[in-house]
């Protein structure tokens, strides 16, 4: 049985998140270790998970309470983290980069300026994982 994850976007304006999208990032082990541990070395981690951020959006709250019957490896990586992760992987990019124009790095360093006109100040993406 494959493991798959479930991924939302979530930026912050004006001091509250709100949902941005919901990307589609294919199976991918070694970026799932690399995110979480996940089907993999948890050492390699990033961080390990660390459960789901306050302050969710009601998007996300729905996609998790819809899917609980095997979710697990609940967690969410900051924006530097997703820097991070944006570097390793060329295919994240491919697959999500698209959401953030120039990345995320970008993205918070004002090169999008819709989103610094915006006041998004943040960015972060919430993830849990089935089997």
């Amino acid at each position: 049985m494959g493991c798959d994850i479930h991924a939302h976007v979530e930026i912050e304006r004006n001091g509250k998140w709100i949902h941005w999208a919901r990307p589609r990032i294919p199976r991918s082990y070694q970026l799932f270790e690399r995110m979480a541990g996940v089907r993999g070395d948890t050492e390699k981690a990033i961080v390990p998970p660390k459960g789901l951020p306050g302050g969710l959006t009601e998007s996300t709250i729905l996609d998790r309470q819809m899917d609980d019957s095997d979710g697990h490896s609940e967690s969410w990586l900051s924006s530097s983290e997703l820097a991070q992760i944006e570097s390793e992987f060329s295919d994240f990019d491919e697959e999500c980069g698209w959401l953030f124009g120039n990345g995320v790095a970008g993205f918070l360093q004002g090169c999008d300026p819709d989103a610094s006109a915006l006041g998004v100040t943040d960015v972060r993406l919430v993830f849990w994982f089935d089997n």
